[in-house]
């Protein structure tokens, strides 16, 4: 394949970065995320009406969805994913290259981060635009139905600013005010609280958790290499995010139509059935799991990881089996005790502000005082310049976006 000239991709970031621009000040990014939390709530805009980002993002779910497959706007329709969690969403890098050493000292380059579990989104930017046209989403019929709406909306004062009569009335400026907004919103401290036990274990308080839990980390560190991918040190932010954000085909059970996940992009046979490796943070309220929801509990996924490759008769076929690693996961020994203990630290994993958001039955959670906001941090986040930068220089693969969904029975 071949690779874009650098020209090309430095006229795209640098189209990025006009159009994405951002809050200057700490005020202007603080009355964004406040927009931006209106917007997120607003049924307002799918077709028909009543849908908004919250109908599959449910704050009382880590910001995840309990269904399998989400539901759209128009009945009937369903996405071919399990909408995944908010929380630390903003966190996530943007899709590039990284290059690693082997033992062999052979040198190769891996995808990671990117928005979706395909990374078809190489930033939170472009992530937040797609479900506003998606026909299994929100189903906004254009840009311009859309930029109508905003300007009618109650908040559309604010969403304005000091935009000009001129500027108001273009509908690219007016979305893009939409998605700047609900960017900042998803930076906002109740989505990176890092409250859970585990982070006050990790940071020196050995009573943070239980002595099976305790047990649990062990097996998570060593005989499940579950660490390998869901790193429990800090990397590109000051604490730990429970992923590498990698690419790697587990060999999940289908559920509907097969998905090539990564490859279907990257266009790579060997990518085919790839996805973005989660953080485990608050994965004990985002069932059901793996990229399509396709199995139901923790401890199914921990069996799951431990014997899919003993038992492929009770985990049925899987969309692209030529891919499937069975170096890290497949035939992993556990013992029943050490997936009970593993599955007892994924409790660990959870933030206190969730489980207090849930027991008061409040709308979202509030993070501890003492989180960052997001000014003090904006240097931390990936979209911290606003723009896509250009790719590494190997290897050579085009990254077009994802089309729409379309229903095999429906015509867009």
């Amino acid at each position: 394949m071949t690779k874009p000239p650098v020209a090309v991709l430095l006229l795209a970031a640098t189209l990025s970065q006009a159009s994405t621009k951002a809050a200057e000040t700490p005020e202007q990014q603080a009355a964004a995320a406040a927009v931006g939390r209106e917007i997120f709530q607003d049924t307002r805009f799918s077709n028909p009406v009543g849908q908004s980002c919250m109908s599959c993002h449910v704050p009382q779910s880590a910001f995840a969805d309990s269904k399998a497959l989400s539901t759209g706007a128009v009945h009937g329709r369903e996405g071919r994913r399990n909408a995944t969690s908010l929380m630390y969403a903003a966190l996530i890098p943007n899709f590039s290259q990284e290059d690693i050493l082997e033992e062999t000292g052979e040198q190769i380059w891996v995808w990671q981060g990117g928005l979706f579990q395909d990374g078809s989104s190489r930033t939170l930017y472009e992530q937040v635009k797609r479900p506003f046209f998606d026909h299994a989403e929100m189903n906004v019929c254009s840009p311009a139905d859309l930029a109508a709406k905003l300007r009618a909306a109650p908040y559309a004062r604010r969403l304005r600013g000091d935009l000009s009569d001129e500027d108001w009335a273009n509908d690219g400026n007016v979305n893009q005010r939409c998605y700047r907004a609900l960017v900042e919103f998803l930076k906002e401290p109740m989505f990176r609280p890092f409250d859970a036990r585990i982070d006050d274990y990790l940071a020196g308080s050995p009573d943070a958790l239980s002595e099976a839990e305790k047990r649990g980390l062990e097996i998570f560190k060593t005989k499940a290499k579950c660490a390998d991918c869901h790193l429990l040190i800090p990397g590109a932010w000051p604490k730990p995010l429970l992923s590498d954000y990698g690419y790697d085909n587990l060999g999940a059970p289908s559920h509907g139509p097969k998905d090539p996940g990564l490859g279907g992009h990257t266009g790579v046979a060997e990518e085919m059935g790839r996805f973005r490796a989660p953080t485990l943070r608050n994965v004990s309220l985002t069932a059901p799991y793996l990229h399509n929801g396709s199995i139901a509990t923790l401890r199914e996924v921990v069996e799951f990881y431990n014997k899919r490759d003993e038992e492929p008769g009770r985990w049925g076929k899987t969309d692209f089996p030529e891919t499937v690693n069975h170096e890290d996961s497949g035939k992993l020994g556990l013992t029943d005790q050490e997936i009970d203990d593993l599955v007892a630290l994924m409790d660990a994993f959870t933030d206190r502000s969730l489980l207090e958001m849930r027991k008061a039955n409040a709308p979202f959670p509030v993070a501890p005082s003492a989180t960052p906001d997001s000014w003090k941090m904006r240097a931390y986040f990936p979209d911290w310049n606003h723009a896509v930068p250009p790719l590494p220089p190997l290897p050579a693969r085009p990254y077009p976006p994802t089309p729409p969904y379309h229903s095999p029975n429906e015509t867009p």
